[in-house]
Order: C-alpha cells, then sequence, then structure tokens
C-alpha cells in the first residue's frame, strides 16, 4: 500500500510540471571582435541561462537555422575559429532557461576575420624595476610565452587570446627558482617542445620545462666572444641547439651537456642572430653578413643583390597569404629587407618599408612581421610588398614571436605588446 500511494504522488508532481519560462531579453552588450582567423564573441553573462551561438558565412544568419552552425552552452568570451579572413560572416545568439525554450535573439551582427600584425596592444611594463627583454619564445605543447631579459630576467605566462589585461597571457609570473647567484644577461630563448632554453651573453645556458622554475645547462666553454642568438632545429632528425655570438661564434650541442664549435663559421662578424625557418639553419650579423647551414657544422656565406652593408637581425620562412609562394626573408638595421626562394639566392623586396625603420626580429604566423627600434613594425603578406606600422608609446623593440591567431612582441624597459 505505502508504494501505491509513493508510485501515485511522483505521477502527480510530474503532471504538476511545467517547461520553464523563456529568458525575456537578448543576451545584453553582444560583440563580435574580428581576429586573425577568428573572432570573439563577448555579451553579458546572466547566471543560469544557458546561451546558444549561431553563426554561418555571409550577412545574415537566423537563430535555431538548421544551415547554421551552433555552439551550445556558450562561455563569454568565446573564440571561434578557424575561419576564412577576408569573409564575412553573421553571428546571433540567444539563451534558454534551464529546459526552455530559446529566448529573443540578438541583433545579427557581422564581422571579417582579418590578419593580425598592423595594429597592437601595450602591456604595462614588465619586472620591478623594468629590465630590458631581449628573446622571447611560445611553446606550442606547453601554450606558454616567455619573455628574457637583462640581469637574469625571466617571464613566463599561459597563452590566454582573450585576454586584455595583461594582453595576450593570463598572467606574467616570475620564476619559482633559478640557479643560485644567476644573474647573467639573457639574450636569446628558444623551445624545442618540451622545454624552454635562455642563452646568456657570457655563454651561460638554462632551461626550464614550464617556464618558472629555471636550471642550469652546460654553458658554451671557453668563449670570451658575447654570445647573442640561439636556435633549435632538426639535423638528419637529430635535435640540435645552435648559439651564435660576437666574432663569427658558432657553437652547436644536441643535448645542451656538451658544446662544441662549428667546424667552419666562414666568418669573423659579429653574428646577432640564428633561426631554423625551414629546414635549415640562418644566421645573421654585423655588415649584412647572412650564412646558412643544413648541418648547423658547416656554413656559407650568402651575399645579396646587391650586397649590404647594414646589420642584419633576425630570418623567418613562410608561405605567405598570397600566391607568391613559399619565401625566406632576413630583416636588418635601416629598413634592410632580403628574401630568398631557396636560402641561396637573396633579393632585396619590390616595396620595403621607410628605411628609417631599423628592424630587429622577425616571425611569420599568417604573414610575415618584423619588429624594431622606436616601437617600430613591418609587416607583408608575401615578403615582398610591406607596409609600417608601430606600437604606439612603445620603446625599443627587440624580438618578436609569432602565436595561435597572435604575435608577441617585447623590448627595452620591460616593454611588451600584442597584435591579433
Amino acid at each position: 500500500m505505502f508504494r501505491l500511494i509513493a508510485l501515485a504522488s511522483l505521477v502527480a508532481l510530474a503532471g504538476c510540471h511545467r517547461q520553464a519560462s523563456a529568458p525575456g531579453d537578448a543576451p545584453g552588450n553582444f560583440k563580435v571582435e574580428p581576429g586573425d582567423g577568428v573572432v570573439t564573441v563577448s555579451w553579458d553573462q546572466q547566471p543560469g541561462l544557458t546561451y546558444w551561438i549561431f553563426f554561418q558565412a555571409g550577412g545574415t544568419v537566423t537563430a535555431g537555422s538548421p544551415a547554421a552552425p551552433l555552439i551550445f552552452d556558450a562561455q563569454s568570451p568565446r573564440v571561434i575559429g578557424p575561419l576564412a579572413n577576408g569573409s564575412q560572416f553573421a553571428f546571433v545568439m540567444n539563451a534558454t532557461n534551464h529546459d526552455s525554450r530559446g529566448g529573443p535573439s540578438t541583433p545579427v551582427v557581422s564581422a571579417v576575420p582579418r590578419l593580425a600584425g598592423a595594429t597592437w596592444t601595450s602591456g604595462a611594463p614588465l619586472g620591478s624595476p623594468p629590465q630590458n627583454l631581449n628573446g622571447v619564445a611560445y611553446g606550442g605543447a606547453l601554450n606558454r610565452i616567455v619573455a628574457v631579459g637583462d640581469a637574469g630576467s625571466f617571464f613566463a605566462g599561459d597563452f590566454n587570446y582573450t585576454s586584455a589585461n595583461p594582453p595576450g597571457v593570463t598572467a606574467w609570473t616570475q620564476p619559482t627558482s633559478i640557479p643560485t647567484g644567476f644573474v647573467s644577461d639573457l639574450s636569446a630563448v628558444t623551445s624545442d617542445g618540451s622545454q624552454f632554453i635562455a642563452l646568456g651573453t657570457d655563454g651561460s645556458i638554462v632551461k626550464s620545462t614550464d617556464g618558472n622554475a629555471w636550471a642550469s645547462a652546460a654553458s658554451i666553454p671557453n668563449n670570451s666572444a658575447t654570445m647573442n642568438g640561439l636556435a633549435f632545429g632538426l639535423v638528419s632528425s637529430v635535435p640540435t641547439y645552435v648559439a651564435v655570438g660576437d666574432g663569427g661564434s658558432i657553437f652547436t650541442s644536441t643535448d645542451l651537456a656538451t658544446w662544441t664549435p662549428a667546424a667552419a663559421s666562414n666568418t669573423t662578424s659579429n653574428l646577432y642572430s640564428v633561426s631554423f625557418p625551414k629546414d635549415t639553419f640562418i644566421a645573421t650579423g654585423a655588415d649584412g653578413t647572412l650564412l646558412t647551414s643544413t648541418d648547423a657544422s658547416t656554413w656559407t656565406p650568402r651575399i645579396s643583390n646587391p650586397p649590404t652593408s647594414n646589420a642584419l637581425r633576425g630570418a623567418a620562412f613562410g608561405t605567405g597569404s598570397t600566391a607568391a609562394g613559399a619565401t625566406y626573408v632576413v630583416v636588418g638595421d635601416a629598413g634592410t629587407i632580403l628574401t630568398s626562394i631557396d636560402g641561396t639566392n637573396w633579393t632585396p623586396p619590390i616595396t620595403p618599408p621607410p628605411p628609417s625603420q631599423s628592424l630587429r626580429s622577425i616571425a611569420f604566423g599568417s604573414r610575415f612581421v618584423a619588429v624594431g627600434l622606436g616601437g617600430a613594425v613591418a609587416f607583408s603578406d608575401d615578403g615582398t610588398n610591406w607596409q609600417p606600422s608601430s606600437v604606439a608609446g612603445s620603446p625599443d623593440l627587440s624580438a618578436v614571436v609569432s602565436t595561435p591567431g597572435m604575435y608577441v612582441a617585447v623590448g627595452a624597459l620591460g616593454a611588451n605588446a600584442v597584435s591579433k
């Protein structure tokens, strides 16, 4: 008898259930911000509601349309991608209250994703007091950004595309541990996929799996030259580290336990950077010095046509967003830019940036982006035609790195800026 009464009570309760009322208003402050291959959708999120975003290519979209891709249970802000740059997309959203029907829809908002690199947002200077930052690296597997600089300065932050303060990272943090007494000026940092490696101007090497706890690795031996650049690449599938410095100094290591001088650097010029943009190492330096190597041991000097005596500071490789094809690009002082399709023959671009822009570093994400003195920025979709930009109010920029949908640059007095 008790079981029959209990079942009857449950049936009665079920009969009394009513679907929750739909929200009375559309989501407020609905915005769509275009980015590089993505958009960021934001709104005033209210507790207890479930938000639905509908979007499709073109200028209009209808909430609930079976033809429109749907994002269910969205949280503000929400990054949507990949989307084709240069194409218009329309967005609309509504909300439900638990199991209610959909409430009123927002107005349709359209946006056109576009390449990053043209406009920049600066963050607060890093450090107290701020130190010059000389290198920056992104570890994709770690999803972290690391910046290094003078007086043993290290900063690390989790990549966060939607963060506005600080831009680009959830927060910049300083090391939890460094080698005792380590105060070397750091000239460069790179990632090999599983860890970050930083180079001191005195040849010291430190490494970290998270950007916070740093340990010493083997220093570059018996070298009085200032060391300026560090790269990681593969030589016949063997992980290889290369460090370069003044007087044509080039050292290599496969394990960070032993460093070996290059068999033939074929230069006595000061070398300012080294990179492994694609299948070959490229070193650049004073008086137009440009070297390439496939084995990191024997280096071949390259002469541009026409030759340049300006210092060269960095190299990158990219396919570009136009039909121009794959291109190597080197940048340097007085707006010097050199391009090559094979890494052997180098020529100036068709449309360089203004010659007053001395460029210190270059990266390729969806386009080429170079940064330099006085907050100078130059960008190109093909490596051949360049446009100028700048980081407002920024001091000299020394390094730039590409991250998903975003570029990060660092420089003098703790400068850091993001373009997305």
